[in-house]
């Protein structure tokens, strides 16, 4: 795999879009693909041999569905980052890719920058090692999401909800899916410990811009 480039594995039973696919990622200069399966029945015996840091995942699947492949590949790989790609955009799908352990989905058709955009949108960003928040007295970050500091790219997102900028706009603005700024949104209700975009809000907004910690 080339020097840097996150490893992408694709599951995809249509050939032409799946080279459509691998084509996108070759010629980018973030990712690379390191394996492409066309059934789930495939894919959970090559994926853990490729080294892929990112698995791009159908949902309808001749034989085993994407859905059930995912759930058995996180429970095998609990790190894997998972984007599901499905012509079906309903609520109920959306809801099965997120039980089964996917980070974001992704509507059929989107646009190469699209799906470049929204695998970037999974990587996290390496952080600086903060100091030991025992040692002054103050409560050091509890494992896990709950309590977590938000990364540069969440702040984003409160910036522009509090703003007043609605999710398709900012999904526009960004290049990605309204459902994969949903899961962010998801994801910072979670750090923030809060239940609605009011008071993620107002909690973000209490936070000090040159600190990550997030509001206990």
């Amino acid at each position: 795999m080339p020097l840097g480039k996150v490893a992408v594995a694709i599951v995809e039973d249509d050939e032409r879009f799946r080279l459509v696919l691998q084509e996108i990622l070759d010629q980018s200069r973030k990712f690379h693909c390191v394996g492409s399966y066309s059934s789930g029945e495939e894919a959970p015996i090559g994926i853990p041999q490729s080294g892929a840091q990112v698995v791009v995942m159908d949902v309808k699947l001749p034989g085993m569905s994407g859905i059930e492949c995912t759930r058995r590949l996180k429970a095998l790989l609990p790190h894997l980052i998972f984007v599901m790609v499905s012509g079906l955009d309903d609520p109920r799908t959306i809801d099965l890719a997120r039980e089964c352990g996917a980070d974001q989905f992704l509507p059929k058709p989107f646009t190469p920058r699209q799906l470049l955009a929204t695998l970037s949108f999974c990587i996290p960003r390496p952080k600086m090692e903060l100091p030991d928040k025992q040692a002054s007295g103050k409560e050091s970050l509890q494992p896990g999401l709950r309590g977590a500091p938000l990364t540069e790219r969440e702040n984003e997102l409160m910036k522009l909800l509090s703003e007043g900028l609605q999710y398709k706009e900012i999904a526009a603005n960004w290049g990605v899916s309204v459902s994969a700024v949903h899961g962010m949104q998801h994801r910072v209700f979670q750090k923030l410990r809060v239940a609605n975009a009011r008071e993620a809000i107002r909690k973000w907004q209490k936070i000090p811009r040159d600190s990550g910690d997030a509001v206990r």
